[in-house]
């Protein structure tokens, strides 16, 4: 039996490995066992982290391509901390674990569970850079010399359907967020789940998800939900009539990553 047999009844959200995934059909089996409880059916949104002490074989593992189009694993990366994968891993979970607003980014949050790395192990600005893009999700040590996350960037770098490049998802929250948003209107519709399928109660429920996305918008969350109201649909199946389709626009709101400044000489 294998380990994701063994944990998927067991129920989770966050998946830490003590050690990376070998590249290759390990990698692409926790790829599609994230897939499979995350899906509509089982809606188990679960996030998947992956340690890392050297930058290379981190950027070697997300872009495999059974992992570049997966928004819900993250690389985690401490270089030079060759002694500290599975303490990697449990900060990184323990930071995503605290956080009560998925929206809010991880930019510098402290992981005091990890012991600093030695300074000829840090790393210049241009290469950090380059793995952030490359979608690994760098740790360092902070100004106080405690380590932090940089950003936490998930393995997402293209569409799966298309194969291109994408950047709608580069960040761990918006896996958070959709879990999130679909937690919230999933328990508004449950509170009352016995309904007609008519035009009557179709337009009653889009009513009681507009409300859901209104309220998601005020705590900052969601955007744009009034510009957008137009695309939340309410629809009979064209096939089972017992089914309604809902189509949701997700506007997801971005972390503040980056602040250009320029100054002014007068």
């Amino acid at each position: 039996m294998s380990i994701q047999e063994i944990i998927a009844p067991l129920g989770h959200t966050i998946i830490a490995l003590s050690e990376p995934p070998t590249n290759g059909s390990d990698s692409q089996a926790w790829s599609t066992y994230l897939n499979n409880v995350s899906s509509a059916l089982e809606q188990r949104g679960a996030i998947l982290i992956a340690p890392f002490s050297n930058v290379d074989d981190a950027q070697e593992f997300a872009a495999q391509a059974s992992i570049d189009t997966n928004y819900r694993i993250v690389a985690a990366c401490y270089h030079g901390a060759d002694d500290q994968l599975s303490e990697i891993a449990a900060s990184v979970a323990a930071a995503f674990a605290d956080s009560n607003d998925p929206a809010v980014p991880f930019n510098n949050y402290n992981l005091p569970g990890l012991n600093p790395v030695e300074p000829q192990y840090d790393l210049l600005n241009e290469r950090i850079e380059a793995a952030l893009s490359a979608g690994v999700c760098m740790l360092r040590t902070g100004p106080d010399g405690v380590p932090e996350i940089i950003r936490a960037i998930c393995t997402y770098q293209n569409n799966a359907e298309t194969g291109e490049p994408d950047g709608l998802l580069p960040d761990i929250n918006g896996a958070l967020i959709l879990d999130y948003v679909r937690k919230v209107v999933r328990a508004a519709v449950r509170a009352n789940g016995r309904r007609k399928n008519t035009a009557r109660e179709r337009k009653n429920l889009r009513s009681l998800i507009l409300v859901e996305l209104l309220k998601l918008e005020e705590a900052e969350i969601l955007q744009n939900v009034r510009e957008r109201a137009n695309e939340l649909v309410v629809a009979e199946d064209t096939t089972d009539r017992s089914r309604v389709n809902v189509k949701i626009p997700a506007d997801w709101v971005r972390g503040m990553h980056v602040i250009a400044a320029q100054l002014d000489v007068y």
